[in-house]
């Protein structure tokens, strides 16, 4: 396996968030509401020292994360929380950190050059 010189970010949505989404004038069904705390949101950022470091780094981009979730949601600019602020997207988001990552296709691909 090689492993890769970064951190896994997950942005999972809370259930404050859901609850706001299904007040949308367009509610997103709730089983696909379900199914979004399942396949969410995996981001790759630098490799920190710690978890402080990486949190650091997420409240220096977290506004550009907020939008691209509202814009992937499907909810339109106009319904946006006016005020989206780091306190909003800790409300809205959990935000996990995973150090461990390796990138598998590379070991099939080397055993595929040594077998192959």
């Amino acid at each position: 396996m090689f492993e890769v010189d970064r951190i896994v970010t997950i942005i999972r949505p809370t259930n404050y968030m859901l609850t706001w989404l299904k007040r949308l004038p367009k509610a997103v069904d709730s089983k696909v509401l379900q199914n979004l705390q399942k396949d969410c949101t995996a981001l790759l950022i630098p490799a920190f020292d710690g978890p402080k470091q990486a949190r650091a780094y997420i409240e220096q981009i977290y506004q550009s994360i907020f939008e691209a979730e509202l814009t992937s949601w499907g909810v339109p600019k106009g319904q946006w929380p006016v005020e989206r602020s780091l306190e909003l997207f800790d409300r809205f988001y959990d935000v996990e950190f995973h150090s461990m990552v390796y990138d598998i296709a590379y070991l099939e691909q080397e055993q595929r050059e040594h077998h192959g």
